[in-house]
């Protein structure tokens, strides 16, 4: 071995204990681990706990990075699973750094406490975008949800050619900006370091262009339009899936990660409960409701070709409801029509929002997981976690497979406090009130209200009064709808999530998550000025606040997961009716907080009835089926099975319910015979 190369050998052996062997017990969370780091972590806590833990390489992204997946149980032998199972996915975007240490933290905690593995399986997906989640340690660093596959993404003859360039040389990618005559951009009045959009009903006028920071390399005059990276994992999914947007790849599955991930749901259909890490949040915020679909089930109409089939008449429209009851006369007896069966069969569209039977245990948990919040002091005000994004995992897992499915952040920049008056109406309010005190405000407040609380400008109080006298709409609901409308803009124009960005910049992070604007020479576009805000400063908490952040509020996922839908038997009776007949019955029950199915499950059938089967010799059924479905059982409810049954001698039957997200039971009661 040469001098030349023990440098090299040196480095090699450093970066190895970097991402190498790791107990469990050593894993701190005192700062952000790189994808491949990750990846070795849930590799040590495997070969550390061969009797319960076990990694499965998915797919190698394109960057060559492994999509690895950490499987915890009692079953990790088996190919087969006997037991349900929680699957938990974190980083789907690649930008949220700290919902990858979450899923480290949750994998650790599971290999420590026994109690939380014993009876179900853990899959834990602890960085599914690894090749964007690299973007966070690159130099310069870029803020970027997209793999590494090579793209051309304005389709000219390169590929990859012209991404962003770090002019100044400090480390990071921000913004430029030029003044222009045809800018649409001007300095927000009083906070020089904020910029906003000119408002020509306000007589303002652009001063400012506003570009990425970086340099025209194909000469095409757009800047920064095709750097390096193809897809945006985080919304590749088939739900809502936007096709020809930037980034969305040609289909959802195209790529080799998410292609894994869709084919390990068809394969572990034991999965019963699922959990996105990343910047949305189901369990502070229930899933959106509000988006418009193609179809509205409340007025549908017939197609001609369909009409005279099932009796109805093409010119009305008529509610899912009034279709159901027409076609139930028509299918063969014992199958149940859904509306799944009929929105497929009239080829009505996706359903684009949760069902209200479905909201109501998100809106319970969500009053719960406040409370939890509250208990581990980490319910200071705070801005709102990001919307749901169309194409998102958590929308497949909820809307396709049927599960609960929980998107959960675990960060957002503190809310800026300002005075409000005491009188002034905000949602909070407006929930605790009536729909007849809220009319009573008058049209005049009410526009003040909407119009302060962002609600679009065709949004009137005339037509919310109607709606709120009419019965179509509560209080209630309209607080929600306010809730999730985007913050409007401060008088003077600044975002507020620009200004809570610029509070914790000055304050928490003495300076270092903003960069002032300074002027630059540029070759194409002359005098320019460099600043902004630094990539993650608004979504990735300084490294000391990991650990107490994770701490708090990871163990919910445990508390979730105990409600999970538990099927048993409560109860099973012999009633002799005489001459060797008997009457048998059993008591399915749903011993957990959470509904079997969920109602979006018996919509689209994804997830199989409990399967209630009559075992033994030396009996006849007379009434009755030995395999008996039971569509549903909500939480804390059982349903009744009923069989006539013949035994010329004493027998025992067994009663069997069976499912494969929701455990099962079994149950021997005994016949006695003829006498």
């Amino acid at each position: 071995m040469t001098l030349r190369r023990i440098p090299l050998v040196l480095a090699l052996t450093l970066v190895c204990f970097a991402v190498g062997p790791l107990a469990a017990a050593d894993l701190t969370f005192d700062r952000y681990h790189r994808p491949e780091e990750i990846a070795a972590v849930l590799q040590d806590l495997a070969r550390a706990n061969p009797g319960f833990a076990k990694v499965h390489i998915l797919a190698k992204s394109p960057g060559g990075r492994d999509l690895a997946l950490l499987e915890i149980g009692p079953e990790t032998a088996k190919t087969a699973k006997g037991l349900p199972s929680v699957f938990v996915a974190a980083d789907m975007d690649g930008t949220v750094p700290l919902s990858g240490e979450a899923a480290l933290w949750l994998a650790k905690s599971l290999c420590a406490k026994a109690d939380l593995r014993t009876d179900r399986t853990w899959y834990i997906l602890a960085c599914g975008n690894p090749d964007a989640a690299a973007g966070y340690f690159g130099k310069p660093q870029l803020r970027d949800s997209r793999n590494a596959r090579p793209a051309n993404d304005d389709q000219d003859d390169a590929i990859d050619e012209d991404g962003p360039d770090d002019l100044d040389g400090d480390g990071i990618i921000t913004q430029m900006r030029v003044k222009d005559p045809e800018g649409a951009w001007l300095a927000v009045p009083g906070e020089p370091r904020l910029m906003k959009k000119a408002d020509g009903a306000k007589n303002e006028k652009g001063v400012w262009k506003l570009y990425p920071e970086g340099l025209d390399n194909d000469l095409d005059g757009q800047f920064n339009e095709d750097g390096l990276g193809g897809v945006s994992l985080g919304t590749a999914f088939p739900h809502l899936f936007k096709y020809h947007a930037a980034g969305a790849g040609p289909w959802p599955g195209s790529e080799a990660e998410t292609f894994a991930l869709l084919k390990f749901f068809d394969t572990h259909r034991e999965i019963g409960l699922a959990f996105v890490f990343g910047e949305s949040n189901f369990c502070l915020n229930p899933p959106r409701a509000g988006r418009k679909g193609d179809a509205d089930f409340n007025q549908i109409k017939v197609p001609e070709r369909v009409a005279g089939f099932i009796n109805a008449d093409p010119t009305r429209t008529y509610t899912m409801a009034e279709i159901i009851e027409l076609v139930k006369p028509l299918v063969p007896p014992g199958m149940e029509v859904t509306e799944g069966l009929v929105a497929g069969f009239l080829e009505l569209g996706a359903v684009v929002n949760p069902l209200e039977e479905d909201l109501k245990f998100y809106k319970e948990l969500s009053d719960k997981y406040k409370e939890f919040l509250k208990a581990a002091k980490l319910d200071a005000k705070r801005l709102d976690p990001a919307p749901d994004k169309d194409g998102s995992l958590e929308l497949y897992a909820y809307y396709h497979l049927g599960l609960p499915s929980f998107a959960m952040d675990f960060w957002t920049l503190p809310e800026v406090k300002e005075e409000k008056a005491a009188d002034e109406m905000t949602p909070e309010k407006l929930e605790k009130m009536t729909n007849d005190e809220f009319v009573a405000l008058g049209e005049e407040k009410i526009d003040a209200f909407l119009k302060a609380s962002g609600a679009p400008d065709q949004f009137k109080a005339k037509q919310v009064i109607e709606a709120l006298k009419g019965g179509q709409m509560s209080t209630k609901q309209m607080a929600e709808m306010m809730k999730q409308m985007p913050k409007k803009p401060s008088e003077e124009g600044a975002d507020p999530k620009e200004k809570a960005l610029l509070a914790w910049n000055d304050k928490e992070l003495g300076g270092q998550g903003f960069v002032a604007w300074k002027p630059f020479k540029h070759p194409t576009l002359g005098e320019v000025e460099i600043g902004g805000a630094r990539p993650y400063t608004d979504n990735t908490p300084p490294a000391k606040m990991i650990d107490g952040l994770l701490t708090g509020q990871v163990p919910w996922v445990f508390e979730v997961a105990k409600k999970m839908a538990r099927i048993g038997i409560a109860d099973a009776q012999v009633k002799k009716l005489g001459s060797g007949v008997y009457e048998v019955k059993a008591w399915i029950e749903n011993k957990g907080g959470l509904p079997y199915p969920t109602a979006m499950a018996g919509r689209n059938q994804h997830v199989l009835p409990v399967i209630v089967t009559l075992g033994g010799q030396g009996f006849e059924i007379v009434q009755g089926k030995k395999r008996s479905l039971v569509e549903a059982v909500p939480a804390q409810s059982s349903k009744l099975v009923t069989w006539i049954v013949r035994a010329a001698k004493p027998v025992k039957l067994e009663i069997k319910a069976e499912t494969q997200i929701a455990w099962g039971d079994s149950r021997t009661v005994d016949l006695g015979g003829a006498k």
